[in-house]
């Protein structure tokens, strides 16, 4: 009886922070483009999205396969994605003011809560896929004749190495293309970031690493 009231209070109370989240979005589109506030696409979809992480997260916990640090960090993760998906949606933006924020906060949890990840190796591990990906972007703008991703998305991604070790930030990024590639077949341009997060929290139930 306890573990249900506790599962039910955080669900209302972290409905709550999505609804909060997607509203700092909408206010955020207001002031950059000083207009009014106006209704976020896919609003409805999100907040059933962000609903079922925490359904997942908070269920995991109480089954004990999540320890308090992970479902701080799946949250976390997913509150930042929340975000970065309702802005790529509305406005084709994944902004640097919200992606440089992600990656700090995910620097601080890692070096905080994950012994095994220290800075240098959270700076080595965003190095090794920032550049890469700079480099692929350029390439893939030069024979398609127009842009295929923004640089916003290479800045998510890189955000996500500081929450997560590289090998599972290049298994979301994969999975995320599987998925967006088909859609975008008959589209000039998708916005890759709501895919990006689709996934973005799997690392937080199951590491690569466990796997192998």
């Amino acid at each position: 009886m306890i573990d249900l009231l506790f599962f039910m209070t955080g669900l209302l109370l972290l409905y709550g922070a999505g609804r909060c989240v997607l509203s700092l979005t909408a206010r955020y589109i207001a002031r950059a483009e000083n207009g009014a506030l106006s209704e976020l696409p896919q609003r409805a979809l999100l907040l059933g999205m962000w609903l079922t992480l925490c359904v997942a997260v908070l269920g995991a916990g109480l089954a004990g396969l999540l320890a308090p640090s992970q479902q701080f960090r799946a949250l976390l993760v997913g509150a930042w994605c929340l975000a970065l998906a309702s802005l790529d949606l509305a406005r084709f933006w994944l902004p640097f003011a919200f992606t440089a924020p992600m990656a700090i906060t995910g620097a601080v949890f890692s070096l905080l809560l994950i012994p095994d990840r220290g800075a240098s190796q959270l700076v080595a591990e965003g190095l090794c896929l920032f550049f890469p990906l700079l480099l692929i972007r350029q390439i893939a703008a030069r024979f398609a004749g127009h842009e295929m991703f923004g640089l916003g998305d290479i800045w998510l991604i890189t955000a996500l190495v500081m929450w997560y070790p590289l090998q599972d930030v290049l298994l979301v990024t994969l999975l995320a293309l599987l998925i967006a590639l088909p859609a975008a077949w008959k589209q000039h341009y998708l916005p890759f970031g709501p895919f990006l997060c689709l996934f973005a929290a799997l690392p937080a139930f199951i590491s690569l690493q466990e796997v192998l």
